[in-house]
């Protein structure tokens, strides 16, 4: 029988046959169930792969590196977040890797020429025909400007937009599919992370958004110690291209794996600045790079370093700085009920399974677990990661703008103790810390709101006593009306109906079936050798209708429970705002 696509996803042919290649591909990998739930086959249209010895998260790993470019980034963000899935499918999806072959210099150079107005030889004076690195997204070429300047020009892949857009709307539909799957997925909100991804891969695929990024970061950290930033050329970027300074240093890669290469540097100097310029970005500013992997971070020379790629960046509000401030203060302190409270005050929901008593205790044991550790010994991120597992076990959900923040800490601590392992970073934690304590008690924030808001504020107390007088007159009158909103009573009233309908159906049947009965008993005619014709007839079709029904009392029993699931979500997303 024919294969027939879903009507959300799009009519044209190829994206009906991307659809089924990731149909194919997901049950090729072992994944039968989520195949079959997310469309029907009418037949096997797949031959499973030999993946014998494999777990379901090596089996998850290599489906994403077959669907390629879009679903290896959803992987890469995914590992990320062992809060949402759990540790062991985090650390197999981290192994993703992006495998792509660079286009060819011709189409680069047809981009350029398209975003830029002028042919590439009227831009640079060398543009290297051999890209610096490729990725899904686009690739760099290094080039020179006509004033000498060396740069590294970022080139959007062609036709890349169209396959992310397919593959998003067809991500999409999925996701809808594995919500009605079952409640453990649809904890997941699977929808959610997806839209999510979809927010940040679309600001990925305009690179204004990173050159925006650029200049903020430029505008915050400019004069900071041993920090060098590259120049952006915004004159030659567009969306689809992007022109900065080139930087001739060793990636922080390099240097963990070559020894030679490490002794060009002081290391623990660079990592103490390293650290230290990361925690300003976030307690200072509240803009950091969010993703301070080695290979993002440049080692140049006199112990200078760098950050690059500047397409993901975090933010976290100034409240949210001070109850990072305060679950620090109260863990020094003890305070485990108040350290408790401003932790889930840092989750999406702050609703969590289990009893709040068994929650302090986690809390507390974890406290007691680090307080009393010498400072060498004392890691930020090992406390993180141990209260992401913590609010793992609790299903709680950090919020993912926080996550980043957590990310960036754990992922430069690591990197700051492998240059230096007598780091510190507590002790650098410290004065942040009090100057975010010291800002919490500054008037001029609170003053300067207060007039911004003056005008409003009189307005409204000028309108009261009028407000007031014409309650006081309608009360008088008798004219003051109450008005209640009902909710939920619009399901009962549908529930009437629906078991109205359905005790009219089955009456109707009932009485068919009874009238053919007694037909055959007392055997009316026209007959069909020695069986009543009619009565005959009247029993096919009650059984018929009673098929109809049954299939019909199924199908809207899975449009209710399909409903009653997405109005909880939406509930729970409304109490969240």
């Amino acid at each position: 029988m024919r294969f027939k696509a879903p009507s959300e996803i799009t009519r044209d042919y190829k994206s009906f046959k991307r659809f089924l290649v990731i149909l194919e591909t997901t049950a090729a990998y072992g994944f039968h169930d989520l195949a079959e739930h997310i469309h029907p086959l009418k037949k096997r249209l797949w031959q499973e792969h030999v993946l014998t010895g494999k777990s379901r998260p090596e089996k998850l790993r290599m489906l994403f590196e077959e669907l390629g470019p879009t679903f290896v980034k959803l992987g890469q963000i995914l590992s990320t977040r062992p809060d949402l899935i759990t540790p062991e499918y985090a650390r197999e999806l981290s192994k993703l890797t992006e495998k792509v072959s660079p286009f060819p210099v011709e189409k680069a150079r047809e981009t350029i020429r398209a975003e830029l107005g002028k042919e590439p030889e009227e831009i640079f004076r060398e543009f290297s025909p051999e890209p610096l690195a490729a990725a899904s997204i686009g690739q760099v070429h290094a080039a020179m400007l006509m004033d000498g300047s060396a740069v590294v020009v970022k080139v959007r892949r062609p036709g890349v937009d169209a396959l992310i857009a397919t593959d998003l709307e067809i991500m999409l539909y999925i996701a809808r599919k594995l919500e009605n799957f079952n409640e453990s997925l649809a904890r997941l909100r699977p929808v959610r992370i997806v839209e999510e991804f979809a927010y940040s891969l679309r600001r990925e695929l305009n690179y204004q958004f990173e050159a925006a990024n650029l200049l903020r970061f430029t505008r915050n950290m400019a004069g900071s110690e041993g920090l060098v930033i590259p120049r952006l050329y915004l004159e030659y970027t567009s969306m689809r291209v992007l022109t900065m300074e080139r930087l001739f240093g060793d990636s922080a890669t390099k240097v963990l794996a070559e020894e030679e290469v490490r002794r060009k540097y002081d290391l623990p100097r660079i990592a103490e600045l390293g650290v230290n310029s990361l925690l300003a970005q976030i307690f200072e500013y509240g803009f950091f790079h969010a993703d301070p992997h080695p290979g993002n971070i440049f080692l140049l020379e006199g112990n200078r370093f760098a950050f690059i790629d500047f397409g993901m960046m975090g933010r976290v509000s100034e409240e949210e700085r001070q109850d990072f401030v305060k679950i620090i203060d109260y863990m020094l302190r003890g305070q485990i009920s108040l350290m408790t409270d401003t932790a889930l005050r840092m989750t999406i929901s702050g609703r969590f399974t289990g009893s709040r008593l068994e929650l302090e205790r986690d809390v507390g044991d974890l406290v007691d677990e680090n307080i009393n550790l010498p400072l060498d010994k004392l890691s930020v991120s090992h406390i993180l990661e141990e209260l992401m597992e913590m609010f793992s076990k609790y299903e709680l959900s950090l919020k993912p703008n926080l996550y980043m923040m957590f990310k960036a800490l754990i992922t430069i601590e690591h990197l700051g103790r492998t240059f230096n392992p007598q780091l510190r970073i507590v002790e650098m934690v410290k004065p942040f810390v009090q100057k975010l304590k010291m800002r919490a008690l500054n008037p001029v924030p609170y003053v300067r709101r207060f007039f911004d808001t003056l005008g409003e504020n009189i307005t409204s107390l000028q309108n009261l006593p009028q407000a007031l007088r014409n309650i006081g007159g309608k009360l008088e009158r008798g004219d003051l009306t109450l008005r209640v909103e009902h909710h939920r009573l619009n399901d009962i009233e549908e529930t009437l109906y629906v078991t109205g309908e359905r005790m009219s159906r089955s009456l109707l049947i009932s009485a068919l079936l009874i009238g053919s009965a007694l037909i055959i008993v007392a055997k009316i005619p026209p007959f069909w050798g020695e069986i009543p014709v009619i009565g005959t007839l009247g029993f096919c079709i009650s059984g018929l209708l009673s098929i109809a029904v049954l299939l019909d009392d199924y199908r809207k029993r899975k449009l209710f429970l399909r409903e009653r699931l997405r109005r909880k979500r939406l509930e729970e997303e409304e109490k969240n705002r």
